[in-house]
């Protein structure tokens, strides 16, 4: 696994954010002995449950404490999710559109979950814990939305908390989105990525996986949230998953799919498909096999062959985490690329965005462009490492640089500008498309 902490400790020196390692149980930030701060100010609270050292979990009004965050969009639908840690928080949002339109409400669903185990960031007394407790994911699904349209809301028992999301546009229509990957915010690095990236207003966020960090020793989910909140609430989040997702015991059920599960529609519970404007996004998990007779190279190949015969199918995105070519410090997948470029070019897959080597590739493969944008926050890699792989004369551009990247698409072309943390542009691209 990347990012042991030895190589944490290298940085420390660098990292301004941090405070001595130490066996002493801390407050989070803002909160008193035992507390924890709400309304995804840097605290997770929980009922019912005592955190370690004995540490009592109090949870105050108004109760929010992740979030909120959008998912699974359609034309007509959106889900409205956030974490509260007590029953009595008043459900639902109130929205409207975000150009005109009056409010309207929706209420929220609700699922409850109890965790054994506290977690801390035992490099980073500053953290938040992830506290043992009961918690509670609301949902709120709004429903007979316009196509092609944005809407702001709010959450009812705290108005402060608040965002935007726009619905599936009909095909043709232009629009825009943010990919980044392998954030680790707690480096210090991905607050200036995405405040150069956000005011480009892209409509949603693609992210490549490894979303927090346990493993740096700098962050938990707890103070992940509240870095993180501008980019959730700009717009709808699509995450894949990475191999930091699995970090402790059940994180990927209790944390990783308990916030983003059922992102998209249809394949399995860790992939998925969406679409806006007639194109077409497909989410890959590389914790599991994406090769030929897997489940989802099968689910893949057969959903690219459905779409792309629609009358309105103009082109489609893969994502994922583990590259499948990089001349970087990570992996390669020779296999599972020669079982899916043949699919990729049969089916209109113009791009595919990879992950987990921490920096930036760009390679021209013709009628396929493929990217590795995993620069958002993670300490950088070597992005030569690995330069006499027999594709790497493909390689375009590189960089080892923290960075998001920023798509337009309009009526013939895709362009693609990867900005890094300063707001320098440090690559940018325009390929024809449908």
């Amino acid at each position: 696994m990347k990012h042991k902490m030895l190589l944490v400790l290298s940085v420390l020196s660098s990292a301004p954010v941090l405070s001595a390692c130490s066996d002493e149980t801390r407050a989070p930030t803002g909160g008193g002995a035992g507390t924890t701060q709400t309304g995804g100010s840097g605290g997770t609270a929980g009922t019912g449950g005592v955190g370690e050292g004995g540490e009592a979990l109090v949870c105050n009004a108004p109760y929010i404490t992740k979030g909120p965050w959008v998912l699974g969009v359609d034309e007509a639908n959106a889900k409205v999710r956030w974490e509260a840690c007590d029953m009595t928080a008043t459900g639902g949002i109130t929205f409207s559109e975000e150009v005109g339109g009056g409010d309207q409400t929706a209420n929220s669903t609700v699922t409850t979950i109890t965790l054994a185990e506290t977690h801390k960031a035992v490099l980073n007394g500053n953290a938040a814990p992830d506290y043992a407790g009961t918690y509670y994911i609301h949902e709120a699904a709004p429903t007979g939305l316009k196509p092609g349209t944005c809407y702001v809301y709010s959450l009812n028992a705290d108005s402060s908390k608040k965002g935007r999301f726009c619905t599936q546009r009909p095909a043709g229509e232009s629009f825009s989105f943010m990919a980044i990957g392998d954030t680790n915010p707690g480096l210090g690095h991905t607050t200036g990525v995405l405040e150069n990236a956000l005011p480009k207003a892209p409509e949603f966020t693609l992210h490549g996986g490894d979303i927090q960090y346990y493993d740096s020793g700098l962050e938990t989910w707890a103070s992940w949230f509240p870095i993180m909140q501008p980019m959730l609430s700009a717009g709808a989040f699509f995450p894949a998953i990475g191999n930091h997702e699995s970090e402790k015991e059940e994180e990927l059920a209790e944390y990783a799919l308990r916030f983003f599960g059922d992102a998209g529609f249809d394949g399995g519970e860790t992939y998925y498909r969406f679409q806006t404007g007639g194109v077409h996004f497909f989410s890959l998990n590389t914790e599991d096999s994406i090769g030929q007779g897997s489940p989802q190279g099968t689910w893949l190949e057969s959903r690219l062959a459905q779409v792309s015969a629609l009358p309105d199918y103009r082109f489609s995105i893969v994502f994922f985490h583990k590259p499948i070519l990089t001349c970087g410090d990570t992996g390669d997948n020779p296999a599972a690329r020669a079982y899916l470029e043949p699919i990729f070019l049969a089916n209109k897959v113009v791009l595919v965005l990879q992950a987990h080597m921490h920096g930036y590739e760009r390679f021209d493969l013709g009628d396929i462009t493929y990217l590795t944008t995993a620069g958002g926050g993670g300490l950088m890699g070597n992005v030569d490492e690995n330069t006499e792989r027999d594709y790497c004369n493909m390689r375009v551009a590189s960089a080892p640089a923290y960075h998001s990247m920023i798509f337009n698409i309009d009526a013939g072309n895709l362009t693609g500008t990867a900005i890094d943390e300063d707001g320098a542009v440090i690559d940018t691209f325009t390929t024809p498309v449908p």
